[in-house]
């Protein structure tokens, strides 16, 4: 039996809709925590703002309020670059990314058998995955 509990300080109600996209065309919301990875995997090289907006597809009220999040955890670090100001994730952030990832790939691995699909429960704040 694989279970993982993950517990988020942040998490809203993004992770209720985990529903699979591939299953009958169904229109899937991304989670909090999978927007970050995307913020994290845009700032790699170092980028400004409106870039990561558009690599990570969010709005600038969404990224303002992930941004704040990431630097207060220090995920994510700036950079003065002339007037430019330049978001770098730092080695915390990486390693979040790296391990993101990782799990993610190992959960695609254990759903892409048909009979062996991970049941997700939500139970305020801690999300709990269970595989049977």
């Amino acid at each position: 039996m694989f279970l993982l509990i993950l517990s988020y300080k942040h998490m809203g109600k993004d992770l209720e809709n985990l529903s699979d996209a591939k299953n009958g065309g169904a229109i899937r919301r991304r989670s909090r925590l999978e927007i970050i990875a995307e913020i994290l995997d845009a700032a790699i090289d170092g980028a400004v703002k409106t870039n990561i907006m558009y690599r990570a597809n969010v709005n600038f009220i969404q990224f303002n309020e992930h941004l704040q999040c990431l630097l207060e955890a220090r995920l994510i670090r700036t950079i003065r670059s002339g007037r430019k100001t330049l978001y770098v994730i730092t080695e915390k952030g990486k390693l979040l990314l790296d391990r993101f990832n990782e799990t993610e790939e190992m959960l695609n691995t254990m759903s892409s058998k048909e009979d062996d699909k991970p049941l997700i429960v939500k139970k305020c704040p801690i999300i709990y995955l269970v595989k049977k």
